[in-house]
């Protein structure tokens, strides 16, 4: 490791192991407060990512947005990133009791319908807004939740190692509330998981914004209003269990402090023809369009891009 790079992961683990949960134990205000101020300062540092993530946003608008306005959509997506991991600390007080009056859902009835047809259910959604609490939320309201993921093993994933150990705890604690581990995408039996969980009427969580470079298989769609490559797992999976999609996002409320989980009617999937990821993709980026600063993608969404 270069010398250079000594003090900036020193101050990494600073900021994971210290900071934030202290932050955290004293008071949610002050450590969402903390939370923006580290978007602030990875919004100035990152210099070269803050530019592509500002061409990508004019790129996905074509054009129908100012840079001032792309350079704030930006920042905002950069706060997000940086806030959701701050709120990973609150996770121990978001019991069965609690959670409520952090995380407000609306939409229920559409996943209860969805699990009623006696197959299970895919939820799925982008890396938008903190969208690790729709899983304690949908654990909370009794349904049984697998979280299909992606490996954090060094081997499999090029994580700083403070952003590592603090993965492992958000996965441990996330595994706790949920009752039950991570399924990781690739590993040996993952699919005879998924389709044990969707026979037993489980709910399998699913993010449709992974590389896709990461996927055995890809779909060529829209996404971001561009032509691109996005894995086609989700699609797969449906297929082969008729498990109905339902999507979902996390966005913040408008009080300003906690989130609201918006579920949606399920969405016609591989039954109704061909395209059933571009189907599910549009159900999301309707709310990207509404309100595209708490997507993650921005800075990495070229890489989902391709030639017409």
């Amino acid at each position: 490791m270069s010398v250079a790079l000594l003090p900036i992961r020193a101050a990494m683990w600073l900021d994971y192991v210290v900071i934030m949960p202290v932050a955290a134990a004293c008071s949610w205000r002050l450590a969402l407060w903390w939370g923006r101020r580290r978007g602030d300062l990875m919004f100035w540092w990152r210099a070269v990512g803050r530019r592509a993530a500002i061409d990508n946003v004019r790129r996905a608008f074509g054009g129908a947005i100012t840079y001032a306005d792309a350079h704030q959509v930006v920042r905002a997506s950069f706060r997000t990133q940086t806030c959701e991991e701050v709120e990973t600390f609150f996770f121990r007080a978001l019991t069965r009791v609690d959670y409520e009056r952090y995380v407000r859902i609306e939409g229920r009835q559409h996943l209860e319908a969805a699990v009623a047809q006696g197959r299970g259910a895919i939820v799925f959604s982008y890396h938008y807004g903190s969208m690790c609490l729709a899983m304690i939320a949908l654990a909370h309201l009794g349904f049984q939740v697998n979280v299909l993921a992606r490996s954090i093993a060094g081997s499999e994933n090029p994580l700083a190692p403070a952003v590592r150990y603090y993965a492992r705890r958000k996965v441990a604690q996330l595994e706790r509330i949920m009752g039950r581990p991570f399924i990781v995408a690739g590993e040996q039996g993952a699919m005879l998981k998924i389709r044990r969980a969707l026979r037993d009427g489980e709910i399998v969580y699913v993010l449709l914004s992974v590389p896709p470079e990461l996927a055995r298989r890809r779909a060529h769609v829209r996404f971001l209003g561009q032509p691109a490559q996005v894995p086609a797992g989700t699609e797969l999976i449906a297929t082969l269990t008729g498990a109905p999609l339902v999507p979902f996002v996390v966005r913040p409320s408008p009080r300003g402090i906690g989130h609201v989980l918006e579920i949606r009617p399920e969405v016609p999937g591989p039954a109704a023809g061909a395209g059933t990821t571009q189907r599910c993709l549009d159900v999301i980026e309707r709310w990207v369009w509404e309100q595209p600063g708490p997507l993650f993608m921005w800075e990495f969404a070229q890489s989902f891009w391709v030639e017409e």
